[in-house]
């Protein structure tokens, strides 16, 4: 983030790095599965026989009250044919249509996929209840709430009455700075300007920090008709999960041709330059000098253009990071978490007394995980920063490379060689270093000697190698292309052997033709 910053401060105004798209999702954990479900029918003296006509009794209680509570509101209801319709567009010209500033704008429904319980017969003809998938009516509850702005709710009419609330982090900014009497202008979910960006920033760092279960609870209980009676009477409150988030990291730049001049190139380094094991480092996956390690999903890349800009996404399994040109006027970089496995975060184990020792353990879903989870995207988001940083080079390669052209004085003293970046054992030497692992984590004697000559088992090899890189290191470092980690063995590129790098690999990848062209 720093270089990137360094790197293009003259054309970015403000920067902005917070949460973009949040769906939570809230179920009871008691009825979320099979043998919970029996639990909550002894406790309620329910017969199996009888659980369907329970079931069915609630779902007339919750369609019927909730229909009836719109219309006492004159809140407008309004059913929709298919699922795929834009929801947020229709309930918003509802609103129009009714002149509902503030508070609930419409109420919509429509057949939707679920997940419901049935009576069915195991092997041993034995009645047991199954979970199972169906369609159902769900009602979308639409608000323009005074804290957050415009977000919805969906309640699932049939048993066990699932819910699903979906925001906007910029929204909800934008309604923080006009509580505060902040000026700025805001497009969809972008801030264009903002008079205070520091402020602006603090309020996106204080979402991550608020208190999920009750300002959901706050947004739910009031169109939930059966929330007394399953927090109450049945004791199965909702335990809410972050379904999907998105963290995004926009630089807003001073003109829209200042962004359109270095975006193509950004997008041509993704799909000609990145490869899989770039995309599983950004994610924060770690992995060995050779092959995946335990990484076994599918790593793709995947470009795309539509009506508010061209955007190049990566993914890894349900996990993504994209950039793109957002309203044409920002570098937007977001990482998008859908399943949370494959993080970490420092906690006690689930069930433990909160004074408990910490471990690092799996990242859940539960929302008292999201601030670790804004955590990895922002690192995530960085990473991909940093590799942007070395891209766009104003200046011809051959400048670039003109002073590696000359023997300079190593510390002073002894003249270290001119080197020849494009072609020979120093064109394989720079490209070895722009590997996503060197970048990223810096590099020892051992990654580079294992990168350049492999494995070996004969000890005397070993040596040999080992002292080669050593001198082709100090070499590097005369050459001012390398930076040594204080205190340790760990080298890092300098921001110009960075620039270098970019540039070499970006050459030795593209055909005559791309060069002629570009030329």
């Amino acid at each position: 983030m720093k270089s990137f910053l360094l790197r293009f401060a003259a054309v970015i105004r403000f920067v902005l790095s917070g949460f973009d798209r949040l769906r939570f999702h809230g179920e009871s954990r008691l009825l979320n599965h099979a043998t919970g479900v029996q639990s909550y029918l002894y406790q309620q003296r329910i017969l199996f026989k009888d659980f369907p006509a329970h079931a069915r009794q609630l779902t007339e209680s919750l369609c019927r009250q909730t229909e009836e509570l719109a219309a006492q509101q004159e809140v407008p209801l309004q059913y929709l044919n298919s699922p795929d319709l834009d929801k947020e567009a229709a309930a918003l010209a509802l609103a129009r249509r009714q002149q509902h500033p503030l508070g609930r704008l419409a109420v919509l429904s429509c057949l939707e996929a679920c997940t419901t319980y049935r009576l069915r017969k195991n092997r041993d003809g034995r009645i047991e209840l199954r979970k199972e998938a169906g369609r159902c009516k769900h009602y979308y509850h639409y608000f323009l709430h005074p804290q957050v702005g415009l977000c919805y709710v969906r309640v699932q009419s049939w048993f066990p009455f699932a819910v699903r609330v979906g925001l906007n982090g910029r929204q909800w900014l934008s309604r923080q700075l006009e509580q505060r009497g902040v000026p700025h202008q805001r497009q969809g979910n972008l801030l264009l300007s903002v008079d205070d960006p520091a402020l602006a920033q603090q309020l996106l760092q204080a979402q991550r920090h608020v208190a999920w279960p009750a300002l959901l609870g706050a947004l739910v209980r009031p169109i939930q008709p059966l929330w007394t009676y399953l927090h109450q009477s049945a004791d199965t409150p909702y335990y809410w999960m972050t379904e999907q988030s998105e963290w995004a990291t926009d630089f807003v730049f001073r003109t829209a041709a200042d962004l359109a001049a270095l975006y193509p190139r950004w997008l041509r380094h993704g799909i000609e330059t990145l490869q899989c094991r770039d995309v599983l480092r950004y994610l924060g996956k770690k992995l060995p000098p050779q092959g995946y390690g335990c990484c076994s999903g599918e790593a793709k890349i995947d470009l795309r253009t539509r009506a508010e800009g061209t955007r190049l996404k990566f993914w890894y399994g349900s996990n993504s990071l994209k950039i793109y040109d957002k309203e044409r006027q920002a570098l937007r970089l977001e990482t998008t978490i859908n399943d949370p496995k494959g993080f970490q975060v420092y906690r006690t184990k689930e069930g433990e007394a909160k004074t408990a020792a910490k471990s690092w353990q799996q990242l859940r879903k539960g929302v008292a995980d999201l601030d670790r989870r804004a955590e990895v995207s922002q690192a995530a988001n960085n990473r991909l920063a940093e590799s942007l940083a070395g891209v766009t080079e104003p200046t011809t390669l051959g400048q670039l490379l003109k002073p590696l052209g000359q023997p300079v004085l190593e510390h002073g003293q002894r003249k270290a060689r001119a080197l020849n970046p494009l072609t020979g054992g120093d064109g394989t030497l720079l490209r070895a270093l722009a590997q996503g692992t060197f970048l990223l984590q810096g590099f020892r004697n051992r990654d580079l000697r294992l990168a350049l000559h492999g494995p070996t088992t004969d000890d005397e090899q070993r040596r040999k190698h080992s002292a080669a890189v050593t001198r082709q290191l100090a070499l590097l470092r005369a050459h001012g292309l390398l930076v040594k980690v204080t205190k340790s063995h760990r080298y890092h590129l300098s921001a110009q052997g960075r620039r270098i790098v970019a540039a070499l690999l970006a050459a030795h990848a593209s055909d005559v033709t791309r060069l002629a062209q570009s030329a």
